[in-house]
């Protein structure tokens, strides 16, 4: 039997409340939503081995195959453990027969749950993707919801929202036409986990209130209690507003009270209940805190020292540890800060050691600090903080090392891929150079043949010599008139094509008018951004760049676009792009959100590599999937921001370009992705950064026109450090005579306007 990888709680940035309980849902069985199996009891592990050893002892060296294949598949199904599933499962695979699929299929999704129990998520993602293929092709509907439930669970931990969204929607679509209501509320459980862990919370109270509502047909109380544990979870997270504080009370106490009347004696359902004590009781503190009334924070200490007596007699030290910081903001509430501090120190001497990791220390240094700061021993407090910012930054520097192994991995990857190719290029290339030497000596052959018919011809012509010479004059005559026939023709020509110009600079005429018609207009741009100005000089009639603004609510989304090509092409590329524009940024107006769907929309309409990734989820792996189509490389570069000046943030995106930021004389690059929006070798989500705005603050966004322009005189390029430095200097006038000294720059710089090499487009806007 395979048990269920515990399961993070809502990861947003809510902190040190999401800390608590993201740590305590760590330790704990979670919802098995994506387990074969239900997990063993403990009490049940030594009769599970005994089990294990009397179908090993019925294998003899000698028995079929078949037979060595069911017994194998038989202990992967019985065991909880990772090792001995992944050990019997693979065993599986190599003694089954070819035509039994059901045992294949079975036996890939055992090995993809062992992957992703041991946290090799992306080893165990071809086997996930075979089960559900095999399960597809059999028509077992039932089985195939579990292998999407599982994709859904493995590109959770991959970070793949679309890849996410789009296996659970599939498992709930067959749960829904089955009638598998138990399926049907697990499938909108977790979809409410992912929505709170993007921070989407009305949106996760929903999905929970429709489990619940499944359940209650279903007659499962026990499940819709604990949907009613994650909505009082939910409202935890967002109770810094007091009437949420009172949601959370009300959703915790109705799923204990449920809980309650039913005395389940499974340890998952007991887990849960003391998991909604936890968050009850870090209810109550904050409670206590926004009202400064007593009776909360009693009922505060109630509920935690039940939920930390549970965990020490369970033997989970680490939840006990993380249930105490509940206790400390209840002895900081009455304000006694000798104990809380005597009792952090008796958590460092008991529940610290060697395999404490660092996010335990970053966080119990982080709850100290504040300790030291109310006993007003603020060199203490600050020895904490150096010592929390050192298990931050250590945290971090893991981070980026393991990424950078990634990359390095990924590096060898291609270059070996590369060596492959090549030489497979030169064996070709040799085989055609073989080919063109034999054709050669057979048209050599031919050659001499030939030759020698025509030396034997020429005794023969030679006596016909005067009577040709006679025709051959008659036939020059002819070709003179023939000449002069043609001189009219092409006279005739000429002005054809004359008149086909024309009718073509009509056409992209025309062209501009439909291009300029698709752009943002100037007066929906002084709307949005009062104080802006933009700097628009096509190459040609038509222009590869483009820019697009638009309003939702509070947030001002700025687009500026460069296509691959210029002209007709450029044009052709930045029509597709705006009119993409205008279906994609009213459903989300995240930048990175806006990049992954413009992106795939732009692979999708130019059928680039057939389609590769239109049934595939953008992951680091696409590289493979891209080296077996043909495609072209149209796109775009692209930067992309949201500004909220209601909370003074800003949010970017970039694939290619960056944008420029100057504030106190100071210019600040956010840095975009190096990938274009369309087909490339790398194909990883865009990723957005967000920081603070403040008044005053001047945003730059461009193509790479301006800076790219050759200089008329020396020839040497204008650069990007020059584009920097001279809207450093600029910064400070108006916007409107920022444009002009932009202009006459880029005008002195090009020389006369035939010198322009490519489109160019800069937005400036002013906070």
């Amino acid at each position: 039997m395979l048990s269920a990888k515990p399961h993070n709680s809502c990861a947003t940035s809510h902190q040190p409340r999401l800390m608590r309980l993201v740590l305590l849902c760590l330790a704990v069985a979670a919802l098995p939503l994506f387990a074969a199996a239900p997990a063993l009891a403990q009490s049940d592990e030594d009769h599970t081995q005994q089990q294990i050893d009397s179908l090993l002892n019925l294998l003899k060296p000698d028995s079929p195959d078949s037979l060595k294949a069911a017994y194998y598949n038989k202990i992967s199904e019985i065991t909880g453990s990772v090792d001995t599933v992944m050990k019997y499962s693979l065993l599986t695979l190599d003694y089954c027969q070819k035509t039994d699929t059901a045992l294949i299929a079975i036996s890939n999704r055992y090995i993809a749950w062992a992957y992703y129990m041991a946290d090799e998520t992306k080893t165990g993602l071809p086997y996930a993707m075979e089960s559900a293929r095999l399960y597809d092709l059999s028509g077992n509907a039932s089985e195939l919801s579990h292998s999407y439930r599982l994709l859904a669970k493995i590109y959770e931990d991959l970070n793949d929202s679309d890849s996410i969204k789009y296996y659970i929607n599939k498992a709930l679509s067959i749960d829904v036409q089955m009638k598998d209501t138990a399926g049907i509320s697990q499938c909108y459980k977790f979809l409410g986990i992912m929505h709170c862990n993007k921070g989407f919370f009305n949106e996760a109270v929903q999905y929970y209130q429709k489990a619940v509502e499944v359940d209650s047909l279903s007659g499962n109380a026990l499940e819709y209690a604990y949907a009613y544990y994650r909505i009082g979870e939910v409202y935890t997270l967002t109770s810094n507003k007091i009437e949420d504080s009172y949601k959370a009370k009300d959703y915790l106490t109705k799923s204990i009270r449920i809980q309650d009347s039913i005395n389940s004696k499974n340890a998952y359902y007991i887990t849960n209940k003391y998991l909604a004590y936890s968050s009850l009781a870090d209810v109550y503190i904050s409670l206590a805190n926004n009202t400064h009334i007593d009776r909360y924070a009693d009922s505060c200490y109630y509920f935690n020292k039940k939920t930390i007596d549970y965990f020490i007699k369970q033997g989970r030290t680490s939840n006990a540890t993380v249930c105490g910081y509940t206790y400390v903001k209840y002895l900081k509430y009455y304000k006694r800060y000798r104990d809380a501090l005597a009792f952090m120190k008796n958590l460092m001497a008991n529940h610290f050691g060697e395999e404490t990791n660092q996010y335990a220390y970053m966080e119990y240094y982080t709850y100290l600090k504040d300790i030291y700061l109310c006993l007003g021993d603020y060199k203490n407090a600050y020895e904490c903080f150096e010592k929390a910012s050192k298990f931050r930054n250590d945290l971090v520097n893991d981070s980026v090392m393991f990424a950078l192994a990634d990359a390095k991995t990924e590096q060898a990857m291609m270059i070996e891929r590369m060596d492959r190719e090549n030489a497979e290029k030169l064996f070709n290339a040799e085989k055609r150079r073989m080919h063109v030497v034999i054709i050669s000596l057979w048209s050599g052959l031919t050659l001499v043949l030939v030759v020698i018919v025509l030396i034997a011809r020429v005794l023969v012509i030679k006596k016909r010599a005067n009577n040709e010479l006679l025709q051959k004059n008659a036939m020059l005559a002819e070709q003179k008139e023939q000449i002069r026939s043609q001189r009219d023709e092409i006279e005739v020509q000429r002005d054809r094509i004359k008149e086909q110009n024309s009718e073509i600079q009509a056409s992209i005429n025309y062209a501009q008018r439909i291009q300029h018609s698709l752009l943002t207009p100037l007066s929906t741009i002084d709307e949005i951004f009062p104080d802006h100005f933009l700097l628009y000089k096509p190459r040609s009639i038509v222009s590869g760049d483009f820019y697009w603004v638009g309003q939702f609510g509070d947030n001002k989304v700025c687009i500026v676009a460069d296509c691959t090509g210029h002209g007709v092409p450029g044009g052709f590329m930045s029509v597709l792009g705006m009119s993409n524009l205008n279906h994609i940024v009213g459903q989300d107006v995240s930048p990175d959100a806006i990049l992954n769907h413009l992106r795939e929309t732009i692979i999708a309409n130019l059928r680039q590599g057939n389609d590769p990734l239109i049934d595939q989820p953008f992951t680091e792996d696409a590289n493979d999937i891209l080296e077996s189509f043909d495609h072209n490389h149209d796109g775009m570069d692209v930067a992309a921001y949201v500004v909220n000046e209601r909370q003074m943030t800003l949010t970017f995106a970039g694939a290619n370009n960056p944008l420029v930021l100057i504030r106190d004389n100071k210019v600040q690059i956010l840095q975009p992705d190096r990938m274009p929006v369309g087909i490339s070798r790398r194909l990883t989500p865009f990723k957005s950064v967000t920081m603070e705005l403040r008044k005053g603050d001047c945003l730059y966004t461009y193509s790479d026109g301006y800076q790219d322009q050759f200089n008329h005189s020396s020839g040497a390029k204008f650069l990007k450090s020059r584009l920097c430095d001279l809207l450093l200097e600029i910064h400070q006038l108006p916007m409107a005579e920022q444009c002009k000294q932009l202009d006459t720059v880029f005008n002195d710089w090009r020389g006369p306007v035939e010198n322009q090499t490519d489109d160019v487009v800069i937005m400036g806007v002013r906070i």
